[in-house]
């Protein structure tokens, strides 16, 4: 056996070599043919300017196999050759072009050092689908070169070449390749772009654009078009990059950034580092919305264009890019130059750490708060006007840490800007009420105000683009100033003057001057002022937030807090959210809470409560839980189905106790959000109707402990029966009962039933049961960013459907042969009575708990079965399936083994017989055969006896196979 199979080894391994040797020959024969170069010239003495078509062989046909075809294309010395590929399809995959593709080589200065050009000069390689985008030669030849297999073909490309200018690309240039320098003693104004432009740019390219101005002047570059490669999901521009910076032309950050390609000492350039790392305005790289405008500050700026080799795009970001059909990846870059005397001047910027000019902007400033500050914004060319399209934006940033959080607050002191020319328009913001005038005993005096504002807002209405009606921003224009202050809705708040045509340059004769404003700024503890739109007129002691779905998806929010840190005693606030539609939740969470109180469970003095409304009903109910104490976290919050508005009461005594509050967030959810897991239910999906006789009981389970999942069951059943629910595992983050409790501020398990709503987290060992008060209940599960990785199990809770004794029904089962009576064996008079559906009775699990385990004693069983001993025996044979087979596999078995047994027993008892038969019997059996075989006339007799014993014998072989 063992030689057999080394023969058949050594066989096919001979089989193997010969195929082997075949193949080489073949392959030897294929390689040592020559496959034809071929050359196509495409020159603009015979073309012209205009040029032509061209295509792949037999275009628009499947091309020929075994090509190898250069397109040349030749330009006079001034020219350059320019090609736009109309259609392709080159059979292969990118990146990597294993098959049929098309080489590009737009930097070729000579054709007759072809292998030259095919190492070291190759642009991009194309295949597929992924057509060339449009090409630009950087000399006055180009090369294309057309690869394809012995293989299946496809119908290649066609596309047109034509021959542009080079001049243009000559402009300014002082050194090869691309160093250039724009002075504005020669030219004010001009264009430029990248060496190829519009056509794919060159690797490995340090280009120099350098901008001198006169004193006093100001360049100011505006991009037409810009499409630098960015690699996918990058912030910064690590491969290809124009790097800008203001008031010098030989930086020393960009000398250490160009270390990282050449060899270039730079230890002396250290020291300096810091301080001329502020020149540098800003990296760019991707695409911009058109126009994009850089400004100088001063008279010089310098544009450094770096692009690095194909070879560092790994293969992931090549199929990135293709996949997303960005044929112009590399376009480069165009722009225009201006050099500019009028400019706006800086000197209206205030010069100190606080305030700090934008470098690359017109005149752009930050005005920080550093925990202090006030003062004034000028507009330019203060105290005179203003020039016409002149574009400004003011960032004013006040502190918003956990301990401290500032508003930026303005008042316009001057203002004066003509509605043909600009706007000046107010970001995050909103008109204020000063909170000293809510605590006004005078109610007259706070309605005089009210009415002398809203007076005053529609007096002058008509000198603003928008009413006043308090939207997130406001604009505003004409020869009166602004009435009132205004106060941002977080710590940023961002002016900006913005000019109705700035593209435009035919400006009115008499509009040569735009107008000046005056605005005076201050930071100010968070909440001395209530916004407008978040003021309740009705009572102006209570302090009203509103958040409505369709002005944001999500946001934060927390109390007032006084210049101490801490939250204003005797604060009542309230945080309204308003769902849009019915198809929508709300998702309230905390990221810290600190409220002080000792008593957790009343929260007699400062606490947080919830009330909600829903959309068929005006009433607000009472969320029966109060929050309150360090750290006792308020759980993850998801609004129940049908809540139109839900309400957040923050309460606080007139103590000097006070903590920092809570800092909670808000999220709008619908139906696709992430958080709602396939896994589980959606708080979605419609209610389970529960049948019950057909499922009596069952289980709900969290399926372990994933993290950022929101789960919710509601099931119901028919009017008269309830639940009885039974937390089997709990184990989650947190905990409600120690002492002081943790609370639940990442996981929680909420359960709804009829008037009340049950909360649980943390690991627990006495679970409760919850017998609901009516046919149906809600179990929301709601798992966000966990705190800890402690191996957690989730929860595990079983239902029962119940029928509840009452004295309407004489304390008795109904339906009693259906129903089986739970009898209470303990002394709480408080637990309520039940009966449940006898299919539940002896099936492993304890159903009448809390009452007793009766549905479990093994005497009902027996009582059970002999009541209703064919129902019982269905039940059985269906709850008992598997156990059922079992015996009927094992009694299969026994009743096999005993047949062999039986066999044996009858064949062994036969030959006993044989051996015990008398000799002379034998004898003259034998003698009988013999005279039967010799007897000529018994022919007939000895066929009828042989088929006797045939027939025997037969029926013994089959006994035995049995």
């Amino acid at each position: 056996m063992i030689m057999d199979s080394l023969l058949i080894a050594i066989l096919i391994y001979l089989i193997l070599f010969k195929w082997y040797i075949q193949c080489q020959d073949d392959s030897s024969f294929i390689s040592s043919a020559t496959v034809e170069t071929q050359y196509l010239t495409f020159d603009m003495a015979q073309y012209g300017m205009k040029g032509g078509v061209f295509s792949s062989p037999n275009f628009p046909n499947y091309y020929p196999q075994d090509t190898i075809l250069f397109y040349q294309f030749i330009a006079s010395s001034n020219y350059r050759v320019q090609i736009e590929i109309d259609f392709f399809q080159i059979r292969g995959v990118t990146p990597q072009c294993t098959h049929d593709y098309l080489d590009v080589f737009i930097n070729v200065t000579d054709f007759n050092i072809l292998y030259h050009i095919m190492n070291d000069q190759l642009l991009h390689r194309y295949c597929g689908r992924n057509k060339p985008p449009l090409l630009v030669s950087y000399k006055n030849l180009l090369l294309l070169g057309f690869f394809t297999e012995d293989t299946q073909t496809e119908r290649g490309f066609n596309g047109t070449f034509r021959f542009i200018s080079a001049q243009p690309y000559k402009n300014n240039l002082i050194r090869e390749p691309c160093d250039y320098l724009f002075n504005s003693s020669i030219l004010k104004r001009g264009e430029f772009f990248s060496s190829t432009y519009p056509g794919t740019y060159l690797p490995w390219q340090f280009c120099n654009y350098s901008f001198i101005g006169l004193p006093g002047e100001r360049i100011h570059i505006r991009f037409r078009d810009l499409m630098l490669f960015k690699t996918p999901n990058q912030q910064h521009c690590p491969v290809d990059l124009i790097k800008l910076y203001d008031n010098t032309l030989n930086p020393l950050e960009l000398q250490r950034f160009l270390s990282n390609f050449h060899q270039i000492n730079v230890s002396h350039y250290q020291t300096l580092f810091e301080q001329n790392d502020q020149r540098h305005i800003a990296d760019l790289c991707g695409t911009y919305t058109m126009p994009f405008d850089i400004y100088s500050a001063n008279n010089r700026l310098l544009l450094y264009f770096i692009a690095t080799h194909y070879g560092e795009l790994n293969d992931d970001e090549q199929m990135y890019l293709n996949d997303r059909s960005m044929s112009l990846w590399r376009k480069g870059f165009y722009a225009e130059y201006e050099f500019l005397p009028t400019l706006t001047k800086l000197d209206f910027i205030t010069k100190n750490k606080s305030n700090q000019y934008l470098l690359g902007t017109e005149c752009d400033q930050t005005i920080k708060s550093f925990g202090q500050g006030y003062g004034e914004i000028k507009s330019p060319n203060w105290p005179h006007l203003y020039k016409p399209q002149t574009s400004c934006t003011t960032y004013l940033l006040g502190l918003d840490d956990r301990y401290t959080l500032e508003n930026v607050e303005i008042e316009f002191d001057q203002f004066d800007i003509d509605c043909h020319l600009a706007l000046f328009v107010i970001y995050n913001a909103s008109r204020i009420y000063d909170h000293r005038l809510h605590t006004n005993n005078s109610p007259s005096i706070l309605s005089n105000s009210i009415s002398m504002t809203i007076q005053k807002s529609l007096s002058f209405s008509n000198y603003y683009q928008q009413e006043l009606d308090f939207k997130e921003n406001l604009s505003f224009c004409g020869h009166f100033k602004p009435e009132g202050r205004f106060v941002s809705k977080s710590a940023l708040l961002k002016l900006s003057l913005i000019p109705n045509d700035r593209l435009s340059e035919k400006i009115l004769p008499s509009l040569n001057y735009g107008g000046k404003y005056h605005v005076k700024y201050k930071f100010v503890k968070s909440y001395h002022q209530v916004f407008a739109d978040e003021y309740d007129r009705t009572n102006p002691s209570i302090c009203n937030l509103y958040y409505y779905q369709l002005r944001t998806y999500a946001g934060k929010f927390e109390p007032p807090r006084s210049s101490e840190n801490d939250y204003f005693s005797n604060s009542n606030c309230t945080f309204n959210f308003y769902i849009s539609n019915q198809y929508s939740r709300l998702l309230i969470w905390y990221d810290y809470f600190n409220i002080v109180d000792n008593n957790y469970n009343q929260c007699s003095s400062d606490n947080l409560t919830y009330t909600y409304r829903s959309y068929i009903s005006s009433t607000y109910y009472l969320h029966p839980y109060i929050y309150c104490g360090y750290r006792n976290f308020p759980p993850p919050y998801l609004t129940s189905r049908s809540t139109e508005q839900f309400r957040i009461h923050f309460r606080s005594n007139d103590d000097t106790d006070a903590g920092l509050g809570f800092y909670g967030r808000y999220e709008f959810l619908n139906a696709s959000n992430i958080l709602f897991s396939s896994t589980c239910r959606s708080p979605f999906d419609p209610i389970i109707y529960i049948n019950e006789t057909e499922q009596p009981s069952g289980n709900l389970s969290s399926n372990g402990y994933s993290e950022n999942v929101i789960c919710e069951w509601s099931y119901t059943t028919t009017i008269g029966f309830q639940f009885n629910l039974a937390l089997i595992i709990l184990d989650l983050e947190g905990s409600k009962t120690k002492d002081p409790p943790q609370g639940c501020q990442s996981s929680v398990l909420r359960i709804y039933s009829e008037g009340r709503i049950d909360e649980f987290c943390g690991q627990e060992k006495n679970l409760p049961f919850i017998l609901t008060n009516s046919n149906w209940f809600t179990l929301q599960f709601i798992s966000l960013t966990r705190q800890t990785q402690e191996q957690l199990q989730g929860f595990q809770l079983s239902w029962t459907i119940v029928q509840v004794k009452t004295n309407i029904n004489n304390n008795q089962c109904l339906l009693s042969n259906d129903y089986f009576d739970c009898k209470k064996i303990s002394n709480n008079i408080n637990e309520t009575l039940f009966c449940i559906h006898r299919s539940l009775i002896c099936d492993g699990y304890v159903h009448c708990q809390p009452l007793s385990n009766d549905d479990e004693y093994s005497q009902n069983c027996f009582q059970n079965f002999s009541i209703r001993p064919h129902f019982l025996s269905l039940l059985n044979l269906r709850q008992h399936y598997i156990l059922i087979l079992i015996v009927i596999i094992l009694l299969i078995v026994m009743l096999c083994i005993i047949s062999i047994f039986i066999f044996l027993f009858i064949k062994k008892k036969r030959r006993r017989q044989e051996e015990h038969l008398p000799n002379e019997t034998k004898t003259k059996m034998t003698e009988i055969c013999i005279h039967t075989d010799d007897d000529d006339d018994d022919d007939d007799n000895n066929d009828n006896n042989d088929q006797d014993l045939s027939h025997m014998s037969i029926l013994e072989q089959a006994v035995t196979t049995v």
